[in-house]
């Protein structure tokens, strides 16, 4: 279950960067910065949040959960509001980005004891 969290933070932080790099090069128009820096964002402190223990950070967990909860709110957003533009311009990224969000969201709440 652990390495299921891992994937979806790791996939949270390559989409943040490959959209911000395709971005850069490509200038494609009314494109910008602010959706990659949140997941950016999510993603550190999903891994944060999988380097410590809940116990050993105060707040950690309110946190994560809050954090992950704003991103999934904004794909969700931005989905029903630009659905078939999000869709054309980045593809199923967005999806993809937004499943890992949720992994991430339902992970945060749950505590996962495991040994490491």
């Amino acid at each position: 279950m652990r390495y299921l969290d891992y994937i979806c933070a790791w996939t949270i932080l390559l989409a943040a960067v490959s959209f911000m790099l395709f971005t850069e090069i490509s200038h494609p128009p009314g494109a910008v910065l602010d959706v990659p820096f949140l997941w950016t964002l999510v993603a550190m402190l999903n891994f944060l949040r999988l380097r410590n223990d809940y116990p050993s950070v105060k707040g950690l967990k309110v946190t994560c959960v809050g954090a992950n909860l704003i991103a999934l709110t904004l794909e969700i957003v931005r989905l029903k509001l630009f659905g078939s533009v999000v869709l054309k311009s980045w593809g199923p990224f967005s999806l993809i980005v937004a499943l890992a969000v949720l992994g991430e969201t339902i992970f945060s709440v749950i505590q996962i004891k495991e040994s490491r």
